[in-house]
């Protein structure tokens, strides 16, 4: 049967020294994730869930949000916070306090809403099993991670999408393909809400956070965010990946190169 589930409302001090209210309320499993899904295509935000089941593993949990306070976006070395909200307004100083003076990060910049910042380059060569402890974006996702990180709370930290560039910040290669202006190697939010689906126990429930930073709180600041709707494009430059034959002369200049040893 369905487990019992009470509302509670609790404080706690994360590692960085943020006060954080946490609200966990129980709602209805049938279609919890549903107005997610119809928000996100005018808002931001992050659906995680799957339908993909295995012997042995299955589907438990679907979590998701929308109008986040922050977001982080990074390509090559340079990245950036933005407050999205007043909400996120509070929480940047915490933020520039945890990156702006990280040894990896040689430039930084605070103006209103935003901070960014430069990565450094890595100086001489690391052991393979040091690599992911070079300088690189993930230096600033560890610093931000131990800001927010308690032991109380398991569910609260970055939610988004990384791209395959970022394998460049530990392998220096030289790109040969040209970058269009507006890749985003990474982009991540930080919720202050969270829809938790446990299919296992058929529970369903909403976390509600509220933060104090330095005598700045939250609490009773609109959960809002920007509304955009999507717009497909009206063309594309390529019906498909390879033209007409392309594949098969590729697979006889092959045979030619196997032939040749």
């Amino acid at each position: 049967g369905r487990a019992a589930f009470f509302p509670s409302d609790e404080t706690y001090r994360t590692h960085g020294g943020i006060s954080v209210r946490r609200i966990i309320e129980d709602i209805p499993v049938d279609n919890a994730v549903e107005p997610i899904i119809d928000a996100l295509d005018s808002r931001r935000g992050v659906l995680l869930a799957s339908s993909y089941e295995y012997p042995g593993r299955y589907t438990r949990w679907d979590m998701g949000f929308i109008d986040p306070p922050l977001s982080l976006v990074s390509r090559g070395r340079r990245f950036q916070f933005s407050a999205l909200n007043q909400r996120g307004q509070v929480l940047l100083p915490a933020i520039a306090d945890a990156v702006c003076h990280l040894p990896a990060v040689v430039e930084s910049e605070v103006q209103a809403g935003e901070i960014s910042g430069l990565i450094a380059l890595p100086e001489g060569r690391f052991p393979e099993e040091q690599r992911s402890k070079q300088p690189s974006i993930f230096s600033v996702l560890r610093a931000v991670i131990e800001l927010f990180a308690s032991p109380d709370d398991q569910h609260l930290g970055f939610y988004g999408a990384f791209g395959y560039d970022l394998a460049f910040q530990f392998e220096p290669l030289r790109l040969r393909l040209e970058r269009p202006a507006d890749q985003r190697d990474l982009l991540l939010y930080i919720p202050d809400q969270l829809v938790l689906v446990d299919h296992r126990r058929e529970q369903a429930v909403r976390h509600r956070y509220d933060f104090e930073v330095n005598g700045a709180s939250t609490q009773g600041l609109p959960r809002e965010g920007a509304s955009q709707g999507y717009v497909g494009a009206d063309q594309v430059e390529r019906a498909c990946d390879h033209e007409p034959g392309e594949y098969a002369a590729g697979v006889r200049r092959a045979r030619e190169a196997f032939k040749r040893g």
